[in-house]
């Protein structure tokens, strides 16, 4: 199993003067989480605090194929425009536990 990291912006079908949270599609997202926590593939999610409609989720997956497909096919969020996403690979080589 490898990590890989979700990075998520806003999407360019979020009208300008409008913010992701207040997009119906958003829920879409939160979906796609709880689908990946339930198949015991997802290791942390949150947003930034810093910038609105962006944050990351990390994976736990076989290969970044799989990666790429879950971020831009199973998350309709993404798929409808309401977030955008980058797929990283992410190797952890230190932990506080």
């Amino acid at each position: 199993m490898a990590m890989f990291v979700l990075l998520h912006v806003r999407g360019p079908a979020v009208p300008d003067g409008q913010t992701v949270g207040e997009q119906a599609g958003i829920a879409g997202h939160y979906e796609f989480l709880r689908r990946r926590r339930g198949a015991g593939q997802l290791v942390l999610a949150g947003p930034f605090l810093d910038t609105e409609g962006a944050g990351m989720t990390i994976l736990e997956v076989e290969s970044a194929e799989e990666a790429q497909r879950l971020a831009t096919h199973d998350d309709q969020a993404v798929v409808d425009g309401v977030l955008a996403v980058t797929v990283r690979p992410w190797r952890v080589v230190m932990s506080g536990s």
